[in-house]
């Protein structure tokens, strides 16, 4: 008899957040599960982790969702919770109907089915990001923060960091995780 799928196993196996509660309920309806030892890498997968997108939905100050469906979480950054705040009418005012690129970083994926990137805007060619996985050395440790913006998008914005100088958001660090793409680089507009 085969043993049966749960969250806590496809976690363990590296499965992204964003496709657990799929996967589990496609289990239930009887799709085959040893398909899933033939993925490499799910972070690779466009449909789920997009270069880019129209924005079609701004849910709060940190989240918006693309006309792909995608919800994205602007990550490194917290917008305090309300209705409607000033994070939100930037992000109203600067992204809703607009392209965003995305850019993504060691997390990928949060637990509530969100993709977590940095988010530019007004690049004058599709940019070229370093892999997600740049900043892992080993364990938590971190390859030296980024500075500057990706090719690219030399002129573009990096709408994380605008709300955080705008003080729209807060810089939110991750403890006991290893250090983000550019949080050095926006923790510098706090001190």
């Amino acid at each position: 008899m085969a043993k049966k799928l749960s969250a806590k196993e496809l976690i363990k196996k590296g499965v992204p957040y964003i496709l657990i509660p799929g996967i589990l309920a496609a289990a239930a309806l009887g799709w085959k599960t040893d398909a899933l030892g033939k993925i490499q890498n799910y972070y690779q997968m466009r449909a789920l982790f997009p270069s880019s997108g129209i924005v079609s939905h701004v849910e709060d100050g940190d989240t918006f969702t693309l006309k792909s469906g995608v919800k994205v979480r602007l990550l490194g950054v917290d917008a305090p919770p309300g209705a409607p705040t000033r994070a939100e009418n930037y992000l109203m005012e600067n992204i809703y109907g607009e392209r965003v690129y995305l850019e993504y970083d060691r997390y990928q994926d949060d637990k509530y089915g969100r993709v977590l990137a940095w988010v530019w805007i007004d690049c004058e060619s599709t940019p070229k990001f370093l892999p997600a996985d740049y900043m892992h050395k080993s364990g938590n440790e971190s390859s030296p923060g980024l500075i500057d913006n990706p090719s690219g998008c030399k002129k573009g914005r990096l709408v994380n960091e605008e709300l955080v100088k705008a003080k729209y958001a807060e810089v939110t660090s991750y403890t006991d995780r290893g250090e983000l793409k550019y949080e050095s680089r926006i923790n510098e507009l706090i001190h």
